[in-house]
Protein backbone atom coordinates (compact mmCIF):
# COMPACT_ATOMS: atom_id res chain seq x y z
CA UNK A 1 0.00 0.00 0.00
CA UNK A 2 1.44 3.41 -0.71
CA UNK A 3 3.76 5.18 2.01
CA UNK A 4 3.91 8.62 2.76
CA UNK A 5 5.39 10.65 0.52
CA UNK A 6 8.22 13.50 0.45
CA UNK A 7 10.33 15.98 -1.46
CA UNK A 8 9.37 15.40 -5.04
CA UNK A 9 8.10 12.03 -4.68
CA UNK A 10 5.12 13.89 -3.17
CA UNK A 11 4.75 16.45 -5.49
CA UNK A 12 4.56 14.36 -8.22
CA UNK A 13 2.34 12.07 -6.28
CA UNK A 14 -0.45 14.86 -5.46
CA UNK A 15 -0.13 16.06 -8.97
CA UNK A 16 -1.34 12.64 -10.54
CA UNK A 17 -3.71 12.29 -7.60
CA UNK A 18 -5.47 16.20 -8.51
CA UNK A 19 -5.92 14.73 -11.96
CA UNK A 20 -7.15 11.69 -11.91
CA UNK A 21 -5.17 7.77 -12.82
CA UNK A 22 -5.50 5.72 -16.15
CA UNK A 23 -8.19 5.39 -18.60
CA UNK A 24 -11.02 8.34 -18.16
CA UNK A 25 -12.94 6.39 -21.54
CA UNK A 26 -14.96 9.97 -22.25
CA UNK A 27 -17.01 10.73 -25.38
CA UNK A 28 -15.50 13.88 -27.18
CA UNK A 29 -17.87 16.65 -28.14
CA UNK A 30 -18.22 17.39 -31.73
CA UNK A 31 -14.76 18.04 -33.46
CA UNK A 32 -12.90 18.38 -30.38
CA UNK A 33 -9.54 18.01 -30.26
CA UNK A 34 -7.86 15.18 -27.86
CA UNK A 35 -5.41 18.31 -26.01
CA UNK A 36 -9.18 20.26 -25.54
CA UNK A 37 -10.93 17.22 -23.73
CA UNK A 38 -7.85 17.01 -21.45
CA UNK A 39 -7.87 20.54 -20.63
CA UNK A 40 -11.88 20.47 -19.50
CA UNK A 41 -11.78 16.75 -17.67
CA UNK A 42 -8.63 18.20 -15.73
CA UNK A 43 -10.28 21.80 -15.05
CA UNK A 44 -13.73 20.02 -14.29
CA UNK A 45 -11.88 18.33 -11.57
CA UNK A 46 -10.19 20.37 -10.03
CA UNK A 47 -13.41 23.48 -9.96
CA UNK A 48 -15.38 21.10 -8.51
CA UNK A 49 -13.84 19.09 -6.18
CA UNK A 50 -11.15 21.83 -4.15
CA UNK A 51 -11.40 24.77 -2.26
CA UNK A 52 -12.30 24.59 1.36
CA UNK A 53 -16.37 25.18 0.73
CA UNK A 54 -16.61 21.41 -0.72
CA UNK A 55 -17.11 19.51 2.14
CA UNK A 56 -15.27 15.87 2.66
CA UNK A 57 -18.62 14.20 1.67
CA UNK A 58 -19.57 16.47 -0.95
CA UNK A 59 -15.89 16.23 -2.59
CA UNK A 60 -16.10 11.89 -2.02
CA UNK A 61 -19.60 11.75 -3.84
CA UNK A 62 -18.40 14.05 -6.71
CA UNK A 63 -15.08 12.25 -6.96
CA UNK A 64 -17.06 9.04 -7.26
CA UNK A 65 -19.71 10.06 -9.78
CA UNK A 66 -16.79 11.44 -11.57
CA UNK A 67 -14.76 8.15 -11.41
CA UNK A 68 -17.95 6.06 -12.61
CA UNK A 69 -19.10 8.51 -15.65
CA UNK A 70 -15.16 9.25 -17.07
CA UNK A 71 -13.53 6.05 -15.81
CA UNK A 72 -13.09 2.89 -16.94
CA UNK A 73 -12.63 1.44 -13.13
CA UNK A 74 -12.70 -2.50 -13.92
CA UNK A 75 -9.99 -2.07 -16.45
CA UNK A 76 -8.04 0.18 -13.95
CA UNK A 77 -8.24 -3.15 -11.22
CA UNK A 78 -7.56 -5.50 -13.81
CA UNK A 79 -4.37 -3.85 -15.13
CA UNK A 80 -3.20 -2.76 -11.95
CA UNK A 81 -2.98 -6.79 -10.65
CA UNK A 82 -0.55 -7.66 -13.96
CA UNK A 83 -0.26 -11.04 -14.27
CA UNK A 84 -1.82 -12.08 -11.43
CA UNK A 85 -5.66 -11.01 -12.80
CA UNK A 86 -5.21 -13.78 -14.90
CA UNK A 87 -5.64 -16.28 -11.61
CA UNK A 88 -8.64 -14.00 -10.21
CA UNK A 89 -12.36 -15.60 -10.22
CA UNK A 90 -14.57 -13.86 -11.85
CA UNK A 91 -16.51 -12.72 -8.44
CA UNK A 92 -13.31 -11.85 -6.51
CA UNK A 93 -12.33 -9.86 -9.36
CA UNK A 94 -15.64 -8.06 -8.96
CA UNK A 95 -15.28 -7.38 -5.06
CA UNK A 96 -11.40 -6.63 -5.59
CA UNK A 97 -13.25 -4.24 -8.17
CA UNK A 98 -15.48 -2.44 -5.76
CA UNK A 99 -12.39 -2.43 -3.06
CA UNK A 100 -10.59 -0.65 -5.51
CA UNK A 101 -13.14 1.99 -6.70
CA UNK A 102 -13.49 2.64 -2.81
CA UNK A 103 -9.54 2.83 -1.88
CA UNK A 104 -9.35 5.48 -5.03
CA UNK A 105 -12.11 7.40 -4.49
CA UNK A 106 -11.41 8.07 -0.79
CA UNK A 107 -7.41 8.71 -1.68
CA UNK A 108 -7.73 11.15 -4.19
CA UNK A 109 -11.06 13.07 -2.81
CA UNK A 110 -8.88 13.24 0.14
CA UNK A 111 -6.09 14.78 -1.89
CA UNK A 112 -8.55 17.21 -3.69
CA UNK A 113 -8.68 19.69 -0.30
CA UNK A 114 -5.28 21.37 -1.48
CA UNK A 115 -6.28 21.93 -4.57
CA UNK A 116 -7.71 25.09 -4.63
CA UNK A 117 -5.95 27.58 -7.36
CA UNK A 118 -4.34 25.33 -9.46
CA UNK A 119 -4.37 25.46 -12.86
CA UNK A 120 -3.82 23.08 -15.54
CA UNK A 121 -2.38 23.98 -18.48
CA UNK A 122 -2.14 22.09 -21.83
CA UNK A 123 0.78 22.77 -23.52
CA UNK A 124 1.15 20.55 -27.04
CA UNK A 125 -0.14 17.12 -28.75
CA UNK A 126 2.11 14.86 -30.44
CA UNK A 127 0.46 13.35 -32.86
CA UNK A 128 -1.59 13.62 -36.35
CA UNK A 129 -5.10 12.86 -37.00
CA UNK A 130 -5.78 9.22 -37.50
CA UNK A 131 -3.41 8.10 -35.16
CA UNK A 132 -4.41 5.54 -32.77
CA UNK A 133 -2.87 7.41 -29.66
CA UNK A 134 -2.35 10.68 -29.05
CA UNK A 135 0.67 12.06 -26.49
CA UNK A 136 -0.64 15.35 -24.83
CA UNK A 137 1.71 17.65 -22.84
CA UNK A 138 0.53 19.29 -19.85
CA UNK A 139 1.54 21.00 -16.74
CA UNK A 140 -0.05 21.88 -13.22
CA UNK A 141 0.60 25.89 -12.60
CA UNK A 142 0.87 26.44 -8.78
CA UNK A 143 -0.96 29.41 -7.23
CA UNK A 144 2.20 30.25 -5.23
CA UNK A 145 4.26 30.46 -8.41
CA UNK A 146 6.34 27.43 -8.29
CA UNK A 147 8.11 24.93 -10.49
CA UNK A 148 4.82 23.72 -12.50
CA UNK A 149 4.20 19.84 -12.54
CA UNK A 150 4.76 18.38 -15.59
CA UNK A 151 2.08 15.76 -16.78
CA UNK A 152 2.35 13.29 -20.33
CA UNK A 153 -1.36 11.57 -20.89
CA UNK A 154 -1.04 9.02 -23.28
CA UNK A 155 -4.58 9.28 -25.09
CA UNK A 156 -6.31 6.08 -26.95
CA UNK A 157 -8.28 7.38 -30.38
CA UNK A 158 -11.47 5.58 -31.32
CA UNK A 159 -13.79 7.39 -33.24
CA UNK A 160 -15.37 9.93 -30.87
CA UNK A 161 -14.20 8.08 -27.83
CA UNK A 162 -11.08 9.32 -26.13
CA UNK A 163 -9.64 6.69 -23.68
CA UNK A 164 -6.47 8.09 -21.09
CA UNK A 165 -4.71 5.09 -21.26
CA UNK A 166 -1.50 6.43 -19.10
CA UNK A 167 -0.12 9.29 -17.21
CA UNK A 168 3.23 10.35 -16.57
CA UNK A 169 3.80 12.58 -14.12
CA UNK A 170 7.36 13.99 -14.31
CA UNK A 171 8.35 10.84 -16.35
CA UNK A 172 6.80 8.94 -13.95
CA UNK A 173 4.14 6.18 -15.25
CA UNK A 174 1.29 6.23 -12.41
CA UNK A 175 -0.11 2.91 -14.13
CA UNK A 176 3.42 1.75 -13.58
CA UNK A 177 3.96 2.55 -9.98
CA UNK A 178 0.20 1.22 -9.14
CA UNK A 179 0.76 -1.75 -10.78
CA UNK A 180 4.76 -2.05 -9.29
CA UNK A 181 2.79 -1.81 -5.51
CA UNK A 182 0.49 -4.27 -6.16
CA UNK A 183 3.48 -6.60 -7.58
CA UNK A 184 5.67 -6.17 -4.92
CA UNK A 185 2.45 -6.83 -1.88
CA UNK A 186 1.55 -10.35 -3.98
CA UNK A 187 4.70 -11.47 -4.71
CA UNK A 188 5.69 -11.29 -0.91
CA UNK A 189 2.22 -12.83 0.00
CA UNK A 190 2.50 -15.97 -2.28
CA UNK A 191 0.45 -14.64 -4.68
CA UNK A 192 -2.68 -14.37 -1.99
CA UNK A 193 -5.51 -12.14 -3.16
CA UNK A 194 -7.41 -12.40 -0.11
CA UNK A 195 -4.43 -10.62 1.39
CA UNK A 196 -3.89 -8.10 -0.57
CA UNK A 197 -8.34 -7.52 -0.28
CA UNK A 198 -7.71 -7.71 3.72
CA UNK A 199 -5.09 -4.72 3.43
CA UNK A 200 -7.44 -3.11 1.14
CA UNK A 201 -10.46 -3.22 3.27
CA UNK A 202 -8.17 -1.95 6.33
CA UNK A 203 -6.80 0.90 4.23
CA UNK A 204 -10.55 2.01 2.85
CA UNK A 205 -11.49 1.50 7.08
CA UNK A 206 -8.81 3.77 8.35
CA UNK A 207 -9.36 5.88 5.84
CA UNK A 208 -13.14 6.34 6.39
CA UNK A 209 -12.35 7.21 10.05
CA UNK A 210 -9.90 9.82 9.02
CA UNK A 211 -12.76 11.58 6.48
CA UNK A 212 -15.25 11.28 9.33
CA UNK A 213 -13.03 13.23 11.64
CA UNK A 214 -12.37 15.78 9.13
Amino acid sequence: MPGNRTGCGRRAFMAGAALALVWPPGAARAGEPVADFIERLGEDAISGLAGESVTGAQREARFRKLLRENFDIQRIARFSLGRYARRVPREQMKEFTALFEDMTVLTYSEMFASYAGQKLVVKKSIGAPGDKYIVVISEIRLPNGGQPIRLDWQVHVSGNQYAVVDIRVEGASMAVAQRAEFKSFLDKNKGDMAALMDALRSRVATQRKKSARG
